[in-house]
């Protein structure tokens, strides 16, 4: 059909406004020249497949860490969900349409109802209804990129149809998905490779990016394999959960063989949970005793390398000393040298008692003798099973405190459950613990057998005594720093400011301890002798 000259010009505008437009409403969206949905309806059903396909798989993930008794099933909550009041905060981070879908049908972990944070290869869980976890899925690694220019050296490397599945714990391992290529990565933080075991052998490729923070050369694998595999691996016990800096000590693969309990108790298929769980507190509890009970030789050689490290501060300070020019630099010098000097000898008198605590508590380097660990076991869970109780007694009431709420109420008593089923697997641990020591310690007690009066808190009275005691050589410390005070000339200003911040120091000291002396006997009138 012709057109005029008029109807041309008019075309060209209109084409041109709308490419404008375009550019500005998408303007993150840099791939490939495709038609691009503009709204989470517009997804082609082929696309939200793959996208469910991935919440089903990191659900079915979740399902099975509940099975292994990582986190509580209360603690899972199944998409999809209510995200309208979320599309500003999505929008504004120019997420693509099939993030936003994805964040409506993820599985999400409370971490307070399912109590522990961490999630794979030391990340931990995200949620995305949460801004702050939103906001830092645009910079997963925390590489503070710069500008919107993703080629850029230091440019943003979290494309808008790309997103994190988890969040960055200590350092470790991000679990990044991309929804247009339905691929995964699993990367380490500090070594910017993948830590996917089926690409274990698998070299990162050529970097083609200026951009620092790109992970594109790294391996990745379709999005469904790399869920699936992360499922079958726990269910083969080829990975464990935990491992992460908030998973607690009973779920550290270093200390425990958690490997060997779950076989033990019957995973995957025929598994007693309750059983595992009380397996694995007498195993921790185990391994905590015979951390604590060679502690006299940790402080032996904690003494020794601070005598060392004292030895060299008395030696600078003598060095400062030879070489002061001024009398304000001598008597800061000799001030410095003098605390130095005490600091030393009474360490030495620390390392000699810590000394004479080793002869006593580990003969021969020995801190716990064949037959007794069964006893130092049992200790540990008695007091760790009052714990639990107490943490009960102390929380039950708690509900009518609350506004009326109700999911404020529904999730305290979520937490209340969850405080119960602990006592009840320490009862457990407990009992099966006693029976053991009875059977192969008979007529010995934890104290008979160490000489060790209790693992567990420092009772009331030994409390008040320690707080004592302190007060007792902080005071003696203030009148040792003015008798030294005393000796300084008139023009030695400085160090007499250093003597004086540190008289104000102890005298601080001195007060919180009389508070926590105070607190403590308050304590002892009310509820006699506790631990």
């Amino acid at each position: 059909m012709h057109i005029s000259i008029p109807q041309q010009l008019l075309l060209t505008l209109v084409v041109s406004f709308t490419v404008l437009l375009c550019q500005t409403s998408i303007k993150w969206l840099r791939g490939p020249s495709v038609v691009l949905p503009t709204t989470m309806d517009q997804l082609p059903p082929d696309q939200k497949a793959r996208l469910h396909e991935v919440a089903d798989s990191l659900l079915e993930i979740y399902q099975t860490l509940a099975r292994m008794r990582f986190i509580d099933p209360e603690g899972i909550q199944k998409g999809p969900h209510d995200i309208k009041d979320l599309l500003p905060l999505y929008e504004e981070h120019g997420l693509d349409p099939s993030i936003i879908y994805l964040y409506s049908i993820l599985p999400y972990i409370d971490t307070d109802l399912a109590g522990n944070r961490d999630f794979f290869h030391g990340g931990e869980f995200a949620d995305f209804r949460d801004p702050e976890h939103v906001e830092q899925g645009r910079d997963p690694f925390y590489g503070d990129p710069q500008g919107d220019d993703f080629e850029a050296e230091d440019g943003p490397y979290i494309r808008p149809w790309v997103t994190p599945l988890s969040q960055l714990g200590n350092h470790q391992s991000v679990i990044i998905y991309d929804a247009r290529e339905h691929q995964i990565w699993i990367i380490d933080q500090e070594g910017w490779s993948s830590t996917d075991q089926a690409l274990s052998d698998v070299p990162n490729g050529e970097v083609r990016c200026a951009n620092s923070n790109s992970f594109e050369h790294i391996p990745s694998r379709p999005a469904g394999d790399v869920l699936r595999d992360i499922n079958r691996w726990y269910l083969t016990l080829e990975e464990i959960p935990g491992g992460g800096d908030n998973s607690g000590g009973e779920w550290s693969d270093w200390d425990l063989d958690l490997k060997g309990l779950y076989r033990e108790n019957g995973w995957p298929d025929n598994f007693d949970g309750d059983a595992f769980q009380a397996a694995q507190a007498r195993a921790y509890a185990a391994s905590r005793a015979k951390y604590f009970a060679e502690e006299p030789l940790r402080a032996v050689e904690k003494y020794k390398d601070w005598f060392k490290y004292l030895d060299r501060q008395v030696r600078t300070n003598q060095e400062k000393l030879d070489t002061a020019k001024t009398k304000d630099e001598e008597w800061c010098a000799r001030f410095d040298l003098w605390k130095a000097e005490r600091l030393r000898k009474r360490n030495e008198d620390d390392l000699k008692k810590a000394e004479e605590e080793v002869g006593r508590l580990c003969p021969g380097g020995v801190c716990q003798r064949k037959e007794d660990p069964p006893l130092w076991e049992l200790e540990m869970l008695r007091h760790e099973y009052k714990w639990k109780q107490e943490s009960i007694e102390s929380n039950g009431d708690g509900a009518e405190d609350l506004e009326s709420d109700p999911e404020q109420v529904r999730q305290f008593r979520v937490q209340l459950r969850q405080r119960e089923k602990s006592a009840n697997i320490y009862r457990m641990a407990y009992e099966a613990a006693k029976a053991d020591a009875e059977r192969m310690c008979p007529g010995k007690t934890f104290q008979s057998a160490t000489g060790i009066k209790s693992l567990g808190r420092q009772d009331t009275v030994t409390s008040i005594q320690f707080h004592k005691d302190a007060v007792v050589s902080l005071q003696q410390g203030v009148q040792d720093l003015r008798e030294w005070a005393a000796r300084l000339p008139d023009d030695a200003k400085k160090a007499r400011e250093m003597v004086e911040n540190d008289i104000q120091q102890h005298e601080r000291s001195i007060k919180n301890m009389r508070d926590m002396q105070k607190r403590a006997e308050d304590w002892l009138e009310q509820h006699g002798n506790t631990e």
